[in-house]
């Protein structure tokens, strides 16, 4: 009698365990599927995305998203900024190398718009590896730096050597080159990366996307 309750308890035992193993084979299955199923509804999605992404024509090519290619190149800026910045120029001129013309000085204000994002050479483009949402696009860099408005904050002549017009047009140029490089330096290539990035999940609803730079394959997870 003994052996035979045994018996029955190592039957139920058996099944109970059989259940629990059927139980999460099935789950397995169901999120695998779950899983190709969502990236199969990305991968039928990429062009529109991608067009979203980067306000452009697309096509698909071997499964892989891409912007058709065009003669002209666009530009997605995802970040404008207004910026100013203060210059200096000072000249001390002589006649006959010998008697001084007097020293003259100029400082100039400049007020900016700075804009930021990617310039759409060919090569950008979206795809699903191993599920994941990856675009592949150039580095962020400023794309525009345009003069608002300058403000002559001090103008000074020598007796012989006065500010001319060709002054000005130099510190301006100056102003604009140092406008671009302070901009750089400002963290502003970071925030347009990011936008890139929160865009892509806000198109895809994805938890993570990956950004790939040219052929050099640096890429950035997003969490």
């Amino acid at each position: 009698m003994e052996h035979q309750k045994e018996i029955w308890r190592t039957v139920r035992w058996s099944l109970v365990l059989g259940a629990f193993v059927l139980i999460a084979w099935l789950g397995v299955r169901f999120f695998q599927d779950s899983a190709r199923s969502t990236a199969s509804g990305i991968e039928r999605g990429l062009d529109k995305i991608l067009g979203a992404l980067t306000n452009s024509d697309t096509r698909i090519v071997e499964g892989r998203a891409e912007v058709v290619e065009r003669n002209e190149i666009a530009e997605l800026a995802l970040l404008e900024l207004r910026m100013s910045a203060t210059r200096s120029y000072e000249n001390q001129a002589f006649i006959l190398k010998y008697v001084s013309a007097g020293t003259k000085q100029l400082i100039i204000r400049g007020d900016y718009r700075v804009t930021a994002g990617y310039r759409l050479k060919p090569g950008v483009s979206l795809q699903v590896v191993d599920g994941t949402p990856v675009a592949n696009f150039p580095e962020p860099e400023i794309l525009g730096v345009e003069l608002i408005d300058f403000q002559v904050l001090n103008e000074k002549d020598g007796w012989w050597n006065g500010v001319t017009a060709e002054d000005r047009a130099k510190v301006l140029r100056e102003l604009r080159l140092q406008m671009r490089s302070e901009a750089e330096k400002s963290g502003a290539l970071d925030v347009v990366e990011a936008t890139l990035r929160t865009r892509m999940k806000d198109l895809i609803g994805a938890d993570q996307v990956r950004i790939e730079h040219g052929t050099e394959k640096e890429s950035t997870a997003a969490d």
